[in-house]
């Protein structure tokens, strides 16, 4: 049996440049919680917005939405890791300048409590070429995953706590 990197996809060599080294390099720094170089907000544009539940939109709101859920010490999750699995480009294309992907993955979170929750999850990410030769940015980012293990945990921890 092989392993692999899990910031690596399964079908890594197919994904075009610059989004194959984008995604592995946003997910590295997202799961980093004791980063404090924000890596992760450069894959959205600036008024980029992401769906976990709720949207937030904009750098800095996405900056606070993380910063209120994995911190290594106030939590509620001290950490966590994604592997990435397959990497899909949606048929039909997107507008012009745009790519729309979806990302397949599974991922573990470690509650303050030190429970730990493992979960499946997908994204469909929508890319804008800003024009000015950069890479590209996340307009619209939106997790798809089952939560209520990660919720109820939560929950739960917090009640035991007070």
């Amino acid at each position: 049996m092989s392993s692999r990197n899990n910031y690596t996809f399964a079908n890594q060599s197919s994904i075009p440049s610059p989004l194959d080294k984008q995604l592995p390099a946003f997910f590295r720094s997202w799961d980093d919680p004791h980063s404090n170089d924000d890596y992760y907000l450069n894959l959205f544009a600036p008024e980029g917005q992401l769906v976990y539940g709720s949207t937030t939109t904009g750098r800095e709101a996405i900056r606070a939405f993380r910063n209120a859920m994995i911190h290594p010490t106030n939590g509620p999750i001290v950490d966590l890791e994604h592997t990435l699995i397959k990497y899909f480009v949606l048929a039909g294309g997107a507008e012009k300048g745009k790519q729309e992907v979806i990302v397949k993955g599974s991922l573990w979170y470690k509650l303050r409590n030190g429970r730990k929750i493992d979960l499946e999850f997908a994204s469909a990410i929508t890319f804008a070429d800003p024009g000015d030769g950069k890479d590209l940015q996340a307009e619209f980012y939106e997790v798809f995953v089952d939560s209520s293990e990660l919720n109820t945990a939560i929950k739960e921890m917090n009640e035991a706590e007070n």
